[in-house]
């Protein structure tokens, strides 16, 4: 696959293109506009030989009739005649006093005693020049505008190929993740059903185990499924739209999470305190989502921090309400900070087997605080331990 460094080329190749081919159709106009007055001028050269040729009897014999006749029919071509008599004296000119003079270009000829002079105006000179120009011109613009949707159709083609790609990528190691996770209970219950099946008489003591053990990877199996499911719901395109915010106490939904889990945080011998749940802290929340948030961080602190102690603090500051979750456990090191976000990210993956989880905890409490235009973030607890910050809003 092409490295996404390179997908200017195509962009600074089009640009550079453009750039030449506005030099190029600069230099071609004015060599253009050149030859357009150069053929202009060599026509009016041999028009003024004539025009001499016509009036030289006129002027010899003072018919003016005549002059003024010729001055008209120039006059109809859009030409100016004049015709001057000594070094600056004008004897006639087909523009009246007062008239505004156009400009033009201008070639003479003697005849006689005077002097025969022809002006074209310039703009009808350049008309052809100025209708080609305008007709490239437009050309240019709707070729160029053909070739920036081309890019721009071109961009997103390939823009939809890589998220397409990504996405595809993400649904095999979903699929491969969720295959693994799958496979470990499943391993234990078969194996334990195999045993019941095979065994014609076994002690109550050792079908009672076997009978625990399929009850702990059944109940494993079903948290992982519904995990898998709130992540799903969660990472939907409409997940913020769909979630159903309503009025709700978070100190009270955060103190009803971890009332939830005191038994299993007694059975672990760890003791959990909240901090600022004594006044209400108001918020349009989804009331089981956030319970589910903080359910997840505490569980998680529980089961894998190897803790004696957990504090639980609310907090509400410019509208955003901050919960924290820390413990003094063992901690994180420093690169794994990172990942622990991550779907079915574990850093300890023996530990975590030990102990349980599917390894989505932390996941889904990111997409629960995306839902709800938070963030949560991991920072080093002190002396030791991790602290668990999520905010909403």
């Amino acid at each position: 696959m092409r490295p996404a460094a390179l997908d200017f080329v195509p962009a600074a190749v089009a640009t550079a293109g453009l750039v030449l081919f506005a030099a190029l159709f600069a230099t071609e106009a004015a060599s253009f506009r050149r030859a357009v007055v150069a053929w202009a001028e060599r026509d009016l050269a041999t028009r003024t030989e004539l025009a001499a040729d016509a009036l030289k009897e006129p002027l010899a014999t003072g018919d003016f009739r005549r002059i003024h006749a010729f001055a008209d029919s120039c006059a109809g071509d859009g030409v100016r005649l004049t015709i001057q008599i000594g070094p600056r004296g004008t004897f006639f000119d087909s523009v009246r006093k007062g008239e505004a003079a156009p400009e033009c270009i201008y070639a003479s000829r003697p005849c006689g005693e005077y002097t025969v002079r022809l002006g074209l105006p310039l703009e009808r000179v350049l008309a052809p020049f100025r209708r080609a120009r305008h007709g490239f011109l437009l050309a240019a613009l709707f070729g160029g505008a053909g070739v920036l949707l081309v890019f721009v159709a071109a961009y997103r083609q390939r823009v939809r190929i890589r998220e397409l790609k990504r996405l595809e990528r993400f649904r095999r190691d979903f699929i491969a993740d969720v295959s693994h996770e799958i496979k470990t209970p499943l391993t234990g219950i078969i194996g334990a059903v195999d045993l019941l099946d095979a065994a014609e008489d076994m002690p109550k003591e050792g079908f009672k185990k076997l009978l625990s053990l399929v009850k702990k990877e059944s109940v494993r199996l079903n948290a992982l499924a519904q995990d898998v499911l709130s992540l799903a719901r969660l990472e939907r395109a409409d997940a913020a739209a769909s979630v159903v915010k309503a009025p709700a106490d978070v100190a009270e939904l955060t103190v009803e999470a971890v009332d939830a889990l005191r038994s299993a945080a007694q059975a672990a011998g760890v003791k959990i305190s909240v901090v600022g749940a004594d006044a209400p802290v108001a918020l349009d929340c989804d009331s089981r989502l956030v319970q589910q948030a903080v359910s997840n961080l505490v569980g998680n602190a529980i089961r894998h921090a190897h803790a004696t102690q957990i504090a639980v603090s609310v907090s509400k500051a410019s509208g955003r309400v901050r919960i924290a979750v820390e413990d003094n456990g063992v901690g994180i090191p420093s690169a794994e900070r990172g990942r622990v976000f991550e779907r079915f990210y574990r850093v300890d993956t023996s530990r975590s087997e030990e102990t349980g989880g599917s390894g989505l905890g932390l996941a889904i409490v990111r997409e629960i605080a995306k839902v709800h235009g938070g963030d949560v973030t991991l920072e080093p607890a002190e002396p030791s331990g991790c602290r668990f910050v999520l905010t909403l809003s």
